[in-house]
């Protein structure tokens, strides 16, 4: 699996990436971008996350014929007063598709579901350093795959030490 590595603010505010990828120090902070490398003369990023794109992943569960017609489920699903089987049949999220009715007519249109949580690596050593995992889930499939981790996608591994959940949208 292909993956991009991106420096980052080491206090997450913000990536260095597209427009902001020249830049040498946090345009929010000013904290310095890089350390330079006393031995080599290189200039060393001072935190940096992966990236691992999502858009060929879907692809192949749309490419697949095994997957292709459960990633429409969705459509055909007959949703139970009361009854909550699956994240489609939240409140939440007939709100939304009532909000933006065009996105819910098109079958083929992806429903994600976000998640992430921290871990410390290296366990309980002292250590202030931790990992950020942010993984993706197509909401599309049916109750019985959904949940499967086979379907759970690593998008995003963000560096510690802070807690990223109130800041994830930088990244």
């Amino acid at each position: 699996m292909s993956h991009q590595s991106i420096d980052c603010c080491p206090k997450g505010c913000m990536i260095y990436w597209r427009a902001n990828s020249e830049l040498l120090e946090c345009t929010f902070c000013s904290t310095p971008r890089y350390d330079i490398s006393k031995q080599t003369n290189k200039c060393i990023p001072l935190a940096k996350m992966e990236y691992f794109p999502l858009t060929p992943r879907l692809q192949r569960l749309y490419a697949s014929a095994t997957t292709a017609d459960d990633m429409r489920w969705h459509k055909n699903h007959h949703r139970e007063e009361g009854v909550m089987r699956h994240p489609s049949d939240a409140k939440a999220w007939i709100h939304v598709y009532n909000l933006y009715p065009e996105f819910a007519e098109d079958p083929r249109n992806v429903r994600l579901g976000l998640c992430t949580d921290g871990f410390q690596p290296f366990g309980q050593f002292g250590q202030k350093y931790s990992c950020w995992p942010v993984i993706v889930r197509p909401y599309n499939l049916p109750p019985g795959m959904c949940m499967k981790q086979q379907f759970l996608f690593l998008t995003i591994l963000v560096p510690g030490p802070r807690n990223h959940a109130n800041g994830i949208d930088v990244y």
